[in-house]
């Protein structure tokens, strides 16, 4: 992206996409936008803006933007500005790269919170779990009662933090290391409860399963609610009786049972061991989900999840679109830097140029000056020399006596 090459409302639209957010985007009386652009004069962008269009034409721009709420969805912004979007070959294969790294460390955060389970605990019961604190047990695990007790006394057990920092990436025209913003994840708060949510409706749905189509084994072990069940003994014990499903309903799935299965369980871990996933592994449990309840043939569920999925996808594309924008204006400033550092540069050399220049004309103009005296020096001893012989030789023709 290059900042000389755009148009008034695509640079117009780079440089107030800050002040008109949130709430703010949803402004349309010009009074109001005109006090917002007034206030983000602070902004050299909106302030160089302001000095080459003048206040009026800046802020009738901004309010047609408002109306076509471009501000409000990135989406809309990237059909009618998809320059300000771009993104490099390079970053796309960082991006790719991070990605699959964050997918590899999630899949080994899960294998290891999963090894402290323990197979001789009856089904239907919650296994001891390992935290990731040392706080409540010298050994570093608890059961589910010891993490109760914690609770109430107030001792704090710690989410794991992502096991890495934000990679580095570098951008041309800078040595800059520039940290990465991606892969994407969202806030953890709106993940867990997300998660939490999806666990939920999907204990509900193969409770209502189990209770027409194995009827019997409920029964049998005391499942009088579906909250009696987790979710990972649910999968396994569907894994366990998949043919009680359609052939055709397990082609449809469009991947193995068993792969189905595993997603599932990963998701109670997740839940369950506060595990931290990326927006890739987010949408890939919801999509295993719905799958799921579409197996079941739960009609509510499905439409439940669904609803949940999309919502989800609009919220991590949005968030992309946002991080990409952000990465083009940055490399777009780096860029404007670097041509200012190559300009001092060339200043730096010219000044010491100007005066090497200089000193060699001041070092000519001396010498120039010297020899001047010198000839003139020169011309004064030859032009007197003859009158000083003859006033000798006429001073000696006076003082001889002969004479």
């Amino acid at each position: 992206m290059r900042y000389h090459l755009l148009s008034l409302n695509s640079l117009l639209y780079l440089a107030l996409k800050n002040s008109f957010k949130g709430a703010d985007a949803q402004i349309r009386r010009g009074k109001k936008v005109r006090e917002v652009v007034q206030k983000a004069q602070h902004n050299i962008d909106v302030r160089d803006l302001i000095q080459e269009h003048n206040l009026d034409n800046v802020c009738n721009v901004a309010k047609a933007l408002l109306e076509q709420e471009i501000f409000k969805s990135t989406l809309k912004a990237k059909i009618r500005f998809p320059e300000v979007f771009e993104i490099s070959p390079a970053q796309s294969a960082e991006r790719s790269a991070s990605e699959a790294e964050a997918a590899r460390l999630e899949a080994d955060a899960i294998k290891s919170a999963s090894r402290g389970q323990y197979n001789d605990v009856p089904v239907g019961y919650s296994r001891d779990v390992p935290l990731f604190s040392d706080k409540v047990s010298g050994a570093g695990r608890c059961s589910l009662g010891a993490m109760v007790l914690a609770s109430k006394a107030n001792v704090a057990v710690d989410r794991p933090e992502p096991r890495t920092s934000p990679p580095k990436q570098p951008f041309p025209n800078t040595s800059v290391q520039v940290p990465s913003l991606y892969p994407v994840y969202l806030p953890y708060q709106t993940q867990h409860r997300l998660l939490l949510k999806v666990q939920g409706i999907l204990e509900n749905a193969c409770y209502n399963f189990g209770s027409r189509e194995m009827k019997d084994m409920i029964e049998r072990n005391g499942w009088d609610c579906p909250e009696c069940v987790e979710l990972n003994i649910w999968a396994r014990t569907l894994l366990d009786n998949q043919g009680r499903f359609q052939p055709v309903d397990l082609d449809n799935l469009g991947q193995p049972f068993s792969e189905l299965t595993s997603s599932i369980i990963r998701i109670r871990h997740t839940v369950v061991h506060r595990l931290r996933v990326s927006a890739n592994g987010l949408e890939q449990f919801l999509a295993d989900a719905e799958a799921l309840a579409q197996l079941l043939h739960d009609e509510h569920s499905t439409r439940s999840l669904a609803r949940l999925r999309r919502e989800t996808q609009i919220s991590i594309e949005e968030l992309k679109r946002n991080k990409d924008l952000l990465e083009s204006r940055l490399r777009s400033k780096l860029k404007q830097i670097s041509d200012q550092r190559i300009e001092l540069d060339r200043l730096e050399h010219s000044v010491v140029d100007e005066m090497l220049k200089a000193d060699k004309e001041y070092h000519l103009l001396a010498g120039s000056n010297l020899d001047e005296a010198i000839q003139s020096y020169d011309t004064t001893i030859h032009s007197t020399a003859p009158t000083e012989i003859a006033s000798r030789l006429e001073s000696d023709h006076e003082d001889d006596p002969a004479t």
